[in-house]
């Protein structure tokens, strides 16, 4: 495999397939009154707290390090299964948990917080189905979009912006970086594939990306090298059957963003151009469910370019929902499970924050300038006032009053898992 990706452009042809919804028909409808949840992080908590509006009794199985027991985590959990091991994923013996505990609780549907325990669960759900319906796409989808340099395929075939890429194999592959694209912004495109850990990182200088190249150890997983971009995030989040029908799209602007993370989001439209790529790619990957795309917007020129895909609920699941898109209720639906009962519509709000993640960035700002994945730049003590002023005037997507153990949990553990 090459270690460079050529960029697309405008004119790049995309493969002839066929329309998307010509033919699909939606799933006969099961009802759900029991959900089995595998893993459990803050963002996801938007997701029992609808289930649980809807009448569907979320059942809590949690995976940690240690597999001990903790606090309940959120008034909205029917119960609390308990823990198993990270070493127990991809095991018999941890399969055979959730089983028993699927069972136990008579589960109509099984979901899952984390990439691997999905993958897992997708080559698995011939043990639960078709009882228990499997909320995850093809285990062979999955296994293809676990690698970002295949997504990076996908995302060029599909008719998708794509900046400049280089695949890093081995360090010696730096050599393919002209000197005219750094900055450059580099990525994993593997999770838990390099060490020391790290989602994004931007790097000003060939000299500096040498002595970080130096300094880390990945698999055969390559890293992914783009010139950095500066501009807002746009999050595109899809529901699709997997009969190829799409239920739901909306985008969403992260106007506001932070160590590369999407802090505060609005609703935003995008172009024809940027949803037909979207209706491509999730042909050509026979991904379904409730997944989103995570692309970005240049400042300097307005284009839109791929990032990656995520193919479960994720980070701006609870955001979205705050703004009005109902993810939890459309994750259903693509699997043609009906609640007990429709909870009453969504009032989504203009903009939604993070207040937790808004407070981190103010303290750094009083430390130090916005760092490079960070958005708008502007002057310490810009970031600070509009920092405060976002604090006051915009919600926050997990506090709620009706959840306040739930809420507790957030705001002393954040968005970990």
């Amino acid at each position: 495999m090459t270690s460079i990706i050529e960029p697309v452009n405008a004119t790049s042809a995309a493969p002839e397939i066929r329309p998307l919804g010509t033919t699909a028909k939606m799933p006969i409808k099961k009802r759900v009154r029991n959900l089995v949840q595998l893993g459990f992080w803050a963002p996801g908590m938007v997701f029992v707290r609808r289930c649980s509006e809807a009448g569907v009794a979320v059942h809590l199985l949690r995976v940690s390090a240690k597999g001990d027991a903790h606090e309940r985590v959120s008034t909205a959990l029917a119960s609390d299964g308990g823990c198993i091991r990270w070493e127990e994923i991809g095991t018999e013996a941890g399969l055979d948990r959730i089983v028993a505990f699927v069972h136990s609780v008579e589960a109509d549907a099984l979901c899952a917080v984390d990439e691997f325990s999905l993958y897992w669960l997708a080559q698995n759900r011939h043990r639960f189905e078709p009882r228990c319906t499997v909320m995850a796409s093809p285990a062979h989808a999955i296994h293809r979009l676990m690698e970002k340099s295949e997504q990076t395929l996908l995302a060029k075939a599909a008719g998708f912006q794509l900046l400049d890429t280089w695949l890093l194999h081995t360090p010696a592959d730096e050599q393919h970086i002209p000197e005219s694209a750094f900055p450059i912004c580099i990525r994993p495109t593997r999770m838990n594939s390099v060490l020391p850990s790290f989602k994004a990182l931007r790097i000003d200088s060939r000299s500096a990306l040498r002595e970080f190249l130096a300094s880390t150890r990945w698999n055969e997983s390559p890293l992914l090298a783009q010139p950095w971009c500066l501009g807002p995030n746009i999050v595109l989040h899809v529901a699709r059957t997997p009969a190829g029908k799409i239920t739901a799209m909306q985008g969403f602007r992260a106007y506001r963003k932070f160590q590369g993370f999407a802090l505060s989001l609005e609703r935003c439209e995008l172009s024809g151009a940027v949803i037909d790529a979207a209706l491509r790619f999730a042909q050509l990957s026979e991904i379904d469910g409730p997944f989103h795309f995570d692309l970005i917007e240049s400042a300097a020129t307005d284009e839109i370019f791929f990032l990656e895909v995520n193919y479960r609920m994720g980070g701006t699941t609870a955001k979205a929902v705050s703004l009005g898109y109902d993810e939890p209720m459309y994750a259903l639906e693509a699997y043609g499970l009906a609640p007990p009962h429709m909870p009453a519509p969504l009032r989504g709000s203009r903009r939604v924050t993070s207040k937790r993640m808004l407070i981190a960035q103010l303290f750094s700002a009083l430390k130090r300038a916005p760092g490079g994945l960070d958005f708008p730049h502007g002057s310490r003590l810009w970031i600070i006032a509009t920092a405060v002023v976002e604090f006051f005037r915009v919600p926050d997507a997990l506090l709620s009053l009706k959840d306040l153990r739930g809420s507790l949990w957030y705001l002393r553990h954040g968005g970990r898992m």
